[in-house]
């Protein structure tokens, strides 16, 4: 566990491992702001930014006091574990996360078919008529071959980085250490303003309701927790 008070929370994590009701749950709990980087990179008819411009986003998100950022984007790991304070990786088996993506797409498509407002997930920047799944297909292929591909390229940076990496093989871990995050937390002093405050989620409080994870109450501790440094894992 980290020594200090984590201000600024990477999330990692294979797709289907959660990453997204975990960082909500976790803003609940901590009251720092939360950014999805699916928001910011996923445009109307799911087309995507040039790579110079991702990379200048992610930069900036990067170098602001307090946040969590939810998302894996490979190519840009580096500027944010070099920032943060402590890493969370979702690290669920690939079977498990390949079936949570089978269930969420049909919860999706059945919401899409009904004209419900989707409780799972979505990223901010789709057009209304976008598909709500991209490729189910690409998706389960990355949730099994995750550890293999997407996992092994962020492990330079993620040895590199002086933050603390926290694994969570399992649901039971993350939620153990999401009620540890969340007891030691220091709320934000300030909110972001003006043009990094339309970044920030909002979708939090309603997303959460029903999720896998209990949510903790939002914490007031201004006090670090006296704890071993390094790169344990949970679960």
């Amino acid at each position: 566990m980290t020594r200090t008070v984590a201000c600024r929370i990477v999330v990692l994590g294979s797709p289907g491992s959660g990453k997204s009701t975990f960082s909500h749950a976790l803003a609940a709990g901590t009251g720092l702001p939360l950014i999805h980087l699916d928001d910011l990179y996923w445009r109307p008819g799911w087309s995507r930014p040039a790579t110079p411009e991702w990379e200048r986003t992610v930069e900036r998100l990067a170098a602001g006091p307090c946040w969590i950022i939810d998302g894996n984007f490979a190519g840009t790991v580096r500027q944010r574990v070099e920032r943060a304070d402590a890493v969370v990786l979702l690290d669920r088996h690939p079977w498990l996360c390949a079936a949570a993506l089978v269930r969420r797409s049909l919860r999706l498509r059945r919401d899409a078919l009904l004209g419900r407002q989707p409780r799972d997930y979505l990223p901010a920047g789709l057009a209304a008529d976008d598909p709500p799944v991209r490729s189910l297909t690409a998706l389960v292929r990355k949730a099994a071959g995750f550890r293999g591909r997407e996992l092994r390229g962020m492990r330079p940076a993620l040895v590199a980085c002086a933050a603390p990496v926290l694994r969570c093989r399992s649901r039971r871990s993350a939620e153990r250490l999401l009620r540890h995050l969340s007891a030691r937390a220091r709320p934000p002093s300030a909110a972001p303003a003006g043009a990094e405050s339309a970044l920030m989620c909002t979708c939090a409080p309603r997303r959460h309701r029903g999720g896998p994870f209990r949510h903790p109450p939002p914490s007031s501790s201004r006090h670090a927790c006296p704890a071993q440094r390094g790169t344990p894992e949970h679960g």
